[in-house]
């Protein structure tokens, strides 16, 4: 073979990461990627109890109530088209750590709002980081999997979300309803504190993951690839078959297609408009579901007459908190259910039926609800009631699982971040308008409030098996 640099074989990122099986490095990976995600999901759920307590202090009508548990969420629109476009064009782990500290800080610094002004601009300047955080967590962690493991492991990232929310019931229970006198709680020097304040002050220890990521990340071989730094590519690859026990294959110069982010004019150019257009519907019907069901879970469980104390070793826990942490744990196989499908039958049937799944089990927990009698009598009370939710919690997760699967492998590396952040903001549109919806509907009836969730559902559920393409097994590119 003469002119050796003339026929040297070319050697692209996606199969050199495909020749590294899944070993330590990935696991770390996948708990440091986690236990971000996780903290996310924490921070956008700890609203739904701390709503109730701040109705009455700040005497919020029904409208700015709304407005303050969804402020967060407005704020994720932000950050998902800012942090996502940030992120391809500056790096996927300087924006990780920023987008961490940002939702981490201004969660703490929630602990000083003095009335609805002050609350809705520190929860909305939270989401900023939130939304950031959830567009390069995803394109962080998918350009270091094998193309073989790679839907399966953004499941497992998104199954941390329901550990956050475990975290979030914990930390309201003891916060809320362990340790409250009247409502406040007596620290040294300091006084009495109200209760709200302290657990959103106990909200900003995520922070400490930034130590974590600026020691542990380094950027990923997809990105230095991209921006021109083989070298540098070569040199986090063989860091990672180093660690995983494999042998090193370098990336070849002429296999690389150098380039800075193409902007979001690229999301909508004809090769990707199509699937631009379908996962961006996909997230709107998730996030308008979701969000419209979980944000006013508390006054619908409470509403549905079936909460009761429960004693536990001798004391009596408020029964909401029992409810959260079993529907918190039903998600755990509703992810791993997922993770196994997208991998066994595809992104695009998983995604497309658990969507669809998810409606009908939001329709029928909503048709148990008291005083309505959609399917009869026999069709109410607490066990059609308490199955109807568990479905609905199971087949909503595993759909979130799925799409955070799906979308990365839809995007070339140059707009991999950009699209998931704008996939992701418009399915926080959906996420604000969707329990607002739910708000105003709730007074006609929950039947009413609840029935354009499931619809959304199955609508989105449509739209993917109707315009989706399917990208198992395809690397990326």
């Amino acid at each position: 073979m003469a002119n050796g640099a003339n026929t040297e074989e070319s050697v692209t990122v996606s199969q050199v990461i495909d020749r590294i099986p899944v070993g330590r490095f990935h696991r770390r990976l996948l708990a440091i990627c986690g236990s971000a995600w996780a903290f996310d999901g924490m921070e956008v759920i700890i609203i739904s109890f701390t709503l109730p307590v701040l109705i009455g202090a700040w005497e919020l009508s029904g409208f700015a109530a709304g407005l303050l548990g969804s402020a967060s969420l407005m704020g994720m629109i932000a950050g998902n088209w800012l942090w996502g476009w940030y992120a391809d064009e500056y790096g996927r782990v300087d924006a990780f750590q920023w987008t961490v500290l940002s939702y981490s800080v201004f969660a703490g610094l929630t602990a000083l709002a003095t009335g609805f002004y002050s609350g809705f601009a520190l929860r909305f300047l939270t989401g900023v980081g939130l939304g950031g955080a959830l567009a390069v967590d995803t394109s962080y962690l998918s350009e270091h999997l094998p193309t073989d493991r790679r839907g399966r492991y953004l499941v497992y990232l998104d199954a941390f979300w329901p550990l956050g929310n475990v975290f979030a019931v914990v930390l309201a229970w003891v916060f809320l309803s362990a340790l409250p006198t009247g409502g406040t709680i007596a620290l040294p020097v300091v006084g009495a504190v109200e209760s709200w304040r302290l657990l959103f002050a106990s909200a900003s220890f995520p922070a400490l993951l930034v130590f974590v990521i600026r020691s542990q990340l380094r950027e990923t071989p997809y990105y230095l690839a991209r921006s021109g730094d083989v070298e540098g590519a070569n040199e986090r690859i063989e860091a990672i078959a180093e660690e995983n026990g494999e042998e090193f294959t370098p990336i070849t110069a002429k296999s690389v297609e150098t380039g800075t982010s193409a902007g979001y004019s690229r999301l909508f150019e004809p090769d990707l408009r199509k699937r631009t257009a379908m996962i961006a519907a996909a997230w709107f019907a998730v996030n308008f579901g979701y969000y419209g069901v979980f944000i006013w879970l508390p006054d619908t469980v409470g509403a549905a007459g079936v909460v009761e104390s429960v004693t536990l070793g001798g004391a009596t826990v408020d029964g909401l908190y029992v409810y959260f942490l079993l529907i918190g744990l039903v998600q755990f196989p509703g992810y791993f259910s997922a993770a196994y499908l997208v991998e066994k039958i595809g992104r695009k049937p998983t995604l497309g039926s658990y969507l669809a799944l998810s409606g009908v089990s939001t329709f029928l927990f909503a048709s148990a609800m008291p005083g309505v009698s959609l399917f009869g009598a026999g069709f109410s009370g607490f066990w059609p009631f308490f199955a109807g939710l568990l479905a609905a919690s199971f087949f909503t997760l595993g759909a979130w699982g799925a799409i955070y699967a799906y979308t990365p492998e839809l995007f070339p590396t140059e707009v991999r971040a950009t699209g998931n952040g704008f996939a992701g903001g418009v399915g926080k549109i959906g996420a604000v308008l969707g329990p607002i919806l739910a708000g105003a509907l709730v007074e006609v009836g929950y039947l009413a409030a609840l029935a354009p969730l499931a619809v959304a559902f199955v609508l989105g559920g449509i739209v993917v098996f109707a315009f989706g393409r399917e990208t198992m097994g395809e690397p990326l590119f």
